[in-house]
């Protein structure tokens, strides 16, 4: 449905970019594929464009001349920035958690760029979801080069508290599924007795699919074979790039939740657990798939090819509060979760790669769906007290549309892009009213709540107290610590 709807629109845009007169340029740096296009009547103003998360090695080709071939990952960065600007984009050189290539990767395009056509009159950048917390990220690593930028459905809350998110989520779905027959995240093992698989045409020659393996403990995401297994087979876990999923993941869910996690074809049992999944959570039932695909593979391909084994997330202390539990669901879910430690090197390496501190000298527009599942809207509201604690919150704007999920709100995506130019270069400084109307009136003046109501602030090794950003608002701070509301920091 998702990639139904994004090919349908980018339709349009592709008729209108083909249509411009244009030089397209093609570069390879350090693994990374480039594409570069200027179009004729360039006006000197360069936008970077940082494509989402996918763990899918298919998007790391040649980008191709047809754009109606390109991944759909890089589309947006192609076709959607405002006329007479250039174009940039990358693939990165990996996939995964990709955000410590991301960063030399733009920042390897934008010198070829300079090196290539000579320093922009203006120089921006942006990003969807994954690529809006490597926007984010770049504006802090050379905090003078971008003027703008435009981090969109990004991770602003950082990417220790989105994946601690995400390992809540693992530990909810243990005690609501556990027990449950082929609920089970794990590959089996072909009957060589090593290698990994979903089916027998996944296994070596004469060999046949056998039983599930042992799976891994839940903060491991899933064992290291089966992790270079999925990685190596993009198709057990990717229906099309913008859709993470797959049969590794849905056939789990759908065996707890029933079909396809509200399909309507569950059991009393499977409603009743999915309901109680969705209230313990508090995200819609409609993104549990996709979101169970983070709190697996995308935490898996930390562990295992990002953090040496370790893991960036635990849930010591943490109370799962949601108000949608009655009080004896939460007495009961906090006295069976799961427990586990994060290891502070793997902190630290997660909050570098990374965790917004507003420390840059860009002007910034963010934009979020209020509906948003997966990088849920209250990631805005940690954003924004990020600029606060330093100082930059004058450099911040943040607005909102009602609908489009995880980032489809494409009718904002030009419009924000040309207010943004016109807060660089004319000092005009963009608001949900001035906005609005150039998108159909795509805006809405409705904010999301404190991002601690969803993913409690805790105490880990690796992120000190007094680094703790903060607003005074409910679980911005780990139980037994106070905000200092004057300087925006836990203590």
């Amino acid at each position: 449905m998702i990639a139904r709807l994004l090919a349908t629109t980018l339709a349009i845009g592709l008729l209108a970019g083909t249509a411009r007169a244009r030089t397209v340029e093609h570069v390879a740096i350090k693994g990374a594929q480039d594409e570069i296009i200027i179009p004729d009547g360039w006006d000197g103003s360069v936008f970077l464009y940082a494509h989402g998360y996918t763990a899918d090695k298919r998007i790391l080709e040649p980008i191709p001349d047809d754009l109606t071939q390109v991944n759909q990952l890089l589309l947006p960065g192609l076709l959607f920035v405002p006329a007479g600007s250039a174009a940039a984009v990358t693939t990165f050189r990996s996939v995964g958690w990709y955000v410590k290539d991301a960063i030399k990767d733009i920042e390897n395009l934008r010198r070829y760029f300079v090196k290539k056509h000579g320093k922009p009159r203006h120089t921006y950048i942006w990003g969807h979801s994954g690529g809006g917390m490597v926007t984010q990220a770049m504006i802090e690593y050379f905090p003078r080069t971008y003027e703008g930028a435009a981090p969109m459905c990004g991770v602003g809350a950082g990417a220790r508290r989105n994946f601690d998110g995400a390992f809540d989520l693992r530990v909810l779905y243990q005690y609501v599924c556990g027990d449950v027959a082929g609920a089970s995240f794990a590959c089996r093992v072909c009957s060589d007795g090593k290698s990994r698989c979903l089916a027998d045409a996944h296994c070596p020659a004469g060999q046949t699919c056998g039983d599930l393996e042992t799976p891994a403990p839940l903060e491991d995401g899933l064992t290291p074979e089966c992790t270079s297994f999925l990685l190596d087979h993009p198709d057990t876990f990717s229906e099309d790039p913008t859709s993470p999923g797959g049969d590794f993941v849905s056939a789990p869910v759908a065996a707890c939740f029933g079909g396809g996690a509200g399909a309507g074809t569950a059991t009393v049992e499977q409603t009743m657990r999915q309901d109680l999944f969705a209230r313990a959570s508090q995200i819609p039932a409609s993104f549990i798939t996709t979101d169970m695909f983070f709190a697996t593979i995308g935490m898996a391909e930390v562990v295992h090819n990002r953090t040496g084994g370790r893991h960036p997330w635990g849930n010591d202390g943490v109370d799962y509060a949601s108000p949608m539990l009655t009080p004896a669901e939460h007495a009961d879910l906090n006295a069976k979760a799961y427990r586990a430690r994060a290891d502070a090197d793997a902190v630290r390496y997660m909050r570098r790669f990374f965790e917004p501190r507003g420390r840059t000298h860009s002007k910034v527009i963010t934009v979020h769906a209020l509906n948003d599942g997966l990088v849920i809207p209250e990631n805005e509201d940690k954003y924004r007290e990020a600029f606060e604690a330093a100082g930059t919150a004058d450099q911040l704007v943040q607005l909102f549309t009602p609908t489009g999920g995880h980032c489809l709100f494409i009718p904002a995506y030009t419009p924000t892009l040309q207010a943004l130019t016109a807060w660089v270069e004319r000092d005009e400084k963009p608001s949900t009213a001035t906005v609005s109307p150039t998108c159909g009136n795509c805006l809405t003046g409705n904010v999301p709540g404190p991002f601690g109501l969803k993913v409690v602030e805790r105490r880990q090794p690796g992120a000190p107290i007094r680094s703790l950003i903060c607003s005074d608002e409910p679980g911005d701070c780990p139980a037994g610590t106070t905000c200092v509301a004057a300087r925006h920091h836990c203590r």
